[in-house]
């Protein structure tokens, strides 16, 4: 597992290894593990070359903090829409639990699906990605359960999760709206 560098002492310093983690995180959810490299992250950082070695021993470890800022990411949209849920009453929030567990399962409209997946699934290259995104995986998943919790519906996280996820696949591999086709089988899952 690649372990963090200390924390650089000047905010200067600061500023620029954050700039460097920002830049890699986009471009493994744009492009994929794949893209990031240090000539790639500088150009996308908008720092010299050179200073992404200085701050990281190697892409691996840059991948592991752009994966850990990635998850780190869905984990606050998901306890955003968790937080939201809790406002409600039981039986609001079974009146909007699809469209909660969307929300706190799919990126937003900013985001291209088709990226979005083709990142997931070519994060199987970078086992230090994988890793990253497994981690988070507990905290994603609670956010879930506390929303399917409230709304007082007996699925479990990884259930939405492959409901949701295999639509998304589904949908973007057969030419559907994603989020038609996942509201689609989380309904029919919550039906039975």
């Amino acid at each position: 597992m690649a372990k963090p560098l200390s924390k650089p002492k000047s905010l200067k310093a600061q500023i620029t290894r954050t700039s460097l983690v920002l830049a890699a995180a986009a471009l493994l959810r744009e492009r994929g593990p794949e893209a990031v490299t240090y000539r790639k992250v500088a150009e996308w950082a908008g720092a010299a070359s050179s200073s992404v070695g200085y701050y990281f021993d190697s892409v691996t470890e840059l991948l592991y903090e752009a994966g850990c800022y990635n998850i780190e990411l869905w984990i606050a949209r998901a306890e955003k829409v968790a937080q939201a849920a809790d406002a409600f009453s039981p039986e609001e929030c079974r009146e909007r639990v699809v469209d909660l567990l969307l929300e706190a399962c799919l990126p937003d409209d900013t985001v291209s699906m088709p990226a979005h997946y083709a990142q997931l699934i070519a994060s199987a290259e970078a086992p230090v990605v994988t890793e990253a995104y497994r981690k988070g995986r507990e905290a994603l998943d609670a956010a879930v359960n506390r929303i399917l919790v409230r709304a007082g519906v007996n699925l479990t996280p990884s259930v939405v999760v492959a409901l949701v996820d295999g639509g998304a696949v589904k949908a973007i591999s057969e030419g559907y709206d994603v989020r038609e086709i996942a509201r689609m089988l989380l309904e029919t899952a919550l039906d039975r």
